[in-house]
């Protein structure tokens, strides 16, 4: 999604939701978030979430994970190399959990085998030159 996408989905969300509030100091940092969390969404596919979760939850407006969890759900197609993106996202997020959560000390079993797993995956062999 790109960024006019994003600041049209804040506008419908504004208009659909009158405590949807956006204070102008913060509009480029939010906005930056939001385009960030939705980037793999195409801006049709985002609007369309949005449009059906403002009609099943009336009280409050969706965020940007609700709108990527949504979109999700419906089966959009992703490529290939979204998939595997979204995928080395995900593993980079639960080692950056790991560091800020855990005391930092030798390597557990478990995080040696997700990295040599990850590793074995990435790695090209002399047949794939």
């Amino acid at each position: 999604m790109d960024r006019v996408g994003v600041m049209l989905l804040m506008k419908y969300l504004s208009a659909a939701y009158r405590s949807f509030v956006i204070d102008e100091s913060e509009v480029d940092s939010i906005v930056g978030v939001w385009q960030d969390i939705l980037q793999d969404i195409p801006n049709d596919t985002a609007m369309q979430a949005v449009r059906r979760l403002c009609r099943e939850n009336t009280s409050f407006a969706p965020t940007p994970g609700e709108i990527y969890q949504a979109c999700m759900d419906r089966g959009t197609k992703l490529t290939v190399y979204q998939i595997q993106q979204q995928e080395q996202q995900q593993r980079m997020l639960e080692l950056q959990e790991y560091h800020e959560t855990e005391e930092v000390g030798p390597m557990p079993e478990r995080v040696r085998q997700k990295l040599n797993a990850l590793y074995k995956k990435t790695r090209v062999t002399q047949d794939e030159h």
